[in-house]
């Protein structure tokens, strides 16, 4: 089981490295054309909708993959549920954000209010293809889960290309391109449900009950730790204006890429767990072993070539990213294994604890970005958000050995552990090494 599932997470892997790439490239175009500022302007409004969605999937997402992966024939009906649910939802966040930047023009400091719009017009599809997507991993349908997101990437990255490279326009048709690519990728995943058999649009009501009363725990984790991940770009901003804001998001994307792998390796573990509840402890305890030794080379290699590549690809307007960057590898390696541990509690359904310790985290993260961003800029918020993740580790740590009652030593990597990665690898590029 676990060489399959090994395999499943290095193609999807492998697809993830081609998506940062092609996002990176998408990235590098717009910082470079637009600016620290228009740059600001862009991770603002992407933090926007990137609340939006966290806050409007209400925890649906985890109940998607958890009932799809644990009742296969239910898959149709939560298609269908998760289209109404994201069509209501999504409405109701549009109009609620509407309201309240036309309220409060200044909550984005100089941002325009039409492009807000803009960008806020694709929360219901955004929401709907999140939905979709998580279903798909329920079913073990992970090719056709990397690639619609794959397309999906390649679709920004030529947006870019053509508006701000090639007909030499600002950020406004680029948040429009952005807000129709983001319909048209809800329409591919429907084509592909289509496909396989398991699309509906009926609403079944039974299920959807199931899915809140399941939903609720992983909602209120995720959205907390989302506020952990995202509420400093928006105090950064609100305090130190857009430029400020542009630089540190440099940052941010490098910690996004570090903690792309776990979030991938948790994301098709979760599923295998809820299938596998006996054996739980063991695979969550090996996933976790050969994770340190992935990420933990990951992190080194930032740390040695982070400040080169922020200035081969971004420019010496940024090289200020990397002082940040170095606080925050540490705390991505923390918030890393805490994705893959927290498995283990989505897959039993005991999460309320980790939802505790999110609460705690946010308001101690939230707390000192108020307090120091102020004063010390993004420094503040890389060291708050580094102290935040390390916290929210250890908790969720202590509390796995307490439920597990496996031993802290078996966390560490073994000798065998490395055989097995390197006999992944050999497989995967079918290198015939000799002994």
């Amino acid at each position: 089981m676990m060489n399959g599932f090994a395999k499943n997470v290095t193609m999807a892997f492998i697809s993830k490295v081609l998506m940062i790439v092609i996002s990176l490239l998408t990235t590098i175009i717009i910082a470079r054309v637009l600016g620290p500022s228009g740059k600001g302007v862009f991770a603002a409004l992407g933090a926007v909708t990137g609340i939006a969605l966290q806050f409007g999937n209400l925890g649906l997402h985890g109940a998607n993959t958890y009932f799809s992966a644990k009742d296969k024939s239910k898959a149709a009906s939560l298609v269908g549920n998760s289209f109404w649910l994201s069509l209501i939802i999504g409405l109701i966040l549009f109009f609620i954000f509407y309201i309240f930047f036309l309220q409060h023009p200044g909550s984005l400091g100089n941002i325009n209010f039409h492009l807000i719009v803009v960008a806020i017009i694709a929360i219901p599809f955004m929401l709907l293809a999140y939905l979709w997507q998580n279903i798909l991993i329920g079913l073990n349908k992970i090719k056709a889960y990397n690639l619609i997101l794959i397309f999906y990437q390649i679709f920004l990255l030529l947006g870019a290309i053509g508006i701000l490279l090639v007909w030499k326009q600002n950020i406004f048709p680029l948040i429009i391109f952005n807000t129709c690519t983001s319909i048209i990728i809800a329409f591919f995943f429907s084509y592909y449900l289509i496909k396989i058999k398991q699309f509906s649009l009926s609403f079944d009501y039974n299920l959807a009950k199931q899915s809140f009363n399941y939903a609720f725990k992983v909602y209120l984790t995720c959205f907390f730790a989302y506020l952990v991940l995202r509420s400093d770009l928006f105090i950064l901003n609100y305090f130190r204006g857009s430029a400020e804001t542009g630089i540190y998001s440099i940052a941010t994307n490098f910690v996004d890429g570090i903690i792309l792998l776990p979030s991938i390796i948790a994301l098709i573990l979760m599923p295998k767990v809820t299938e596998n509840l006996i054996n739980s402890p063991e695979l969550i305890s090996k996933t976790v072993r050969l994770s340190v030794i992935i990420i933990g080379i990951i992190c080194i290699g930032v740390v040695f070539f982070g400040s080169p590549a922020i200035n081969l690809m971004f420019g010496q307007n940024f090289n200020r990213s990397f002082i940040p960057l170095l606080i925050l590898i540490p705390g991505a390696f923390f918030f890393a294994l805490e994705s893959i541990i927290v498995q283990y509690f989505s897959a039993h359904n005991r999460l309320m604890p980790v939802v505790y310790f999110w609460i705690i985290a946010s308001v101690f993260n939230i707390g000192l970005n108020i307090i120091f961003v102020p004063m010390y800029g993004m420094i503040a918020a890389a060291i708050s958000s580094l102290l935040s993740y390390f916290l929210v580790f250890i908790m969720v740590l202590n509390l796995f050995i307490d439920y597990s009652k496996i031993k802290i030593k078996n966390l560490f990597p073994k000798r065998i552990d490395y055989i097995f990665l390197f006999n992944i690898i050999k497989s995967l590029f079918k290198i015939n090494f000799e002994n």
